[in-house]
């Protein structure tokens, strides 16, 4: 009976282990789509100031300006920066969890093959 008992309990580690590794998978996916949209983001703020940039070239265009736009530009370039910078710490996060789930399963998987090599040696 504790034979089957001890089966029984490292057969649900691994399976808890896999579980919780998939659940790990899909936040890092999740985590990767915030990042990617993140990124997609800042390159559209980034694009937006270059044209800026070459209108300013022009002559009589910086009076058509208000000031008003650069202060709302820089707060948004900064906005967006906060944005890419917490969906890339997030993202780290996510795939140190996914790492040590992943590591635990192993680890359960192990103990469960080393139980099946001395149950057949016995």
């Amino acid at each position: 009976m504790a034979f089957m008992n001890t089966r029984a309990e490292l057969e649900a580690a691994v399976a808890t282990a896999e579980a919780d590794w998939r659940k790990a998978s899909e936040e890092l996916d999740n985590a990767e789509a915030i990042r990617a949209k993140a990124n997609a983001d800042w390159q559209n703020v980034a694009d937006n100031r270059r044209t800026g940039v070459s209108d300013r070239r022009i002559a009589g265009k910086i009076w058509d300006n208000v000031s008003g736009e650069r202060r709302e530009a820089v707060n948004d370039r900064r906005r967006v920066d906060a944005a890419r910078d917490k969906a890339n710490a997030d993202w780290d996060v996510a795939h140190a969890a996914r790492s040590n789930a992943r590591a635990v399963w192993e680890k359960a998987r192990a103990a469960l093959d080393e139980f099946d090599r001395t149950e057949k040696n016995a």
